[in-house]
């Protein structure tokens, strides 16, 4: 009888590779499931058997085929700009653009951009610290009021470690730059 190595029993893994090894954990079930649901199809609201993925259907949101297209409108990437929404009272439109023919995802909006500058603890660009990097937030001060959507760090970068590609594109009037 063999003995397993000490070291094969018990393992240490980075953040990441917990995230995609244990995804359940961070999005739920990563496994198909199949319920009735109210979805967008053909101009309409209709309740139909839907299957799908839920831990998708959380990073990656609600769509009319489920299945087939798993990428659809990002659901945390929305939450995103609600966040802003409720940080910037100028902002008054979030467009979505859903390209089936290159699977892909566009969401936008006409808020104050994120801050374009180096952030001097972690030597970084806001915004890759934001998309980036997990464990990052604006929502940590438990002394205010929550009205956002993100708590922990979390959302966007899972949506992006989950992507084949994630592209952030923002402005800043203040600092008068663009960052991609």
């Amino acid at each position: 009888m063999s003995r397993t190595s000490i070291e094969r029993v018990y393992q240490k893994k980075t953040q990441l590779e917990h995230i995609l090894l244990r995804p359940d954990t961070y999005i739920g079930s990563v496994e198909f499931d199949t319920q009735m649901l109210w979805v967008w199809d053909d101009d309409k609201i209709v309740y139909r058997e839907v299957t799908f993925v839920p831990g998708l259907y959380k990073i990656y949101g609600k769509c009319k085929l489920l299945v087939v297209y798993s990428k659809c409108i990002l659901d945390e990437i929305l939450v995103n700009a609600a966040d802003n929404f409720q940080r910037d009272d100028k902002m008054n439109m979030i467009k979505v653009d859903i390209d089936r023919e290159n699977n892909s995802i566009s969401v936008w909006n006409n808020g104050a951009g994120v801050p374009i500058a180096i952030h001097k603890e972690h030597n970084c660009y806001v915004p890759e610290l934001i998309f980036g990097q997990l464990l990052t937030s604006s929502n940590y001060n438990d002394d205010q009021k929550k009205v956002t959507g993100g708590r922990n760090g979390f959302g966007a970068k899972l949506a992006n470690i989950f992507s084949t590609e994630f592209v952030i594109e923002t402005g800043d009037a203040a600092w008068k730059k663009t960052y991609r």
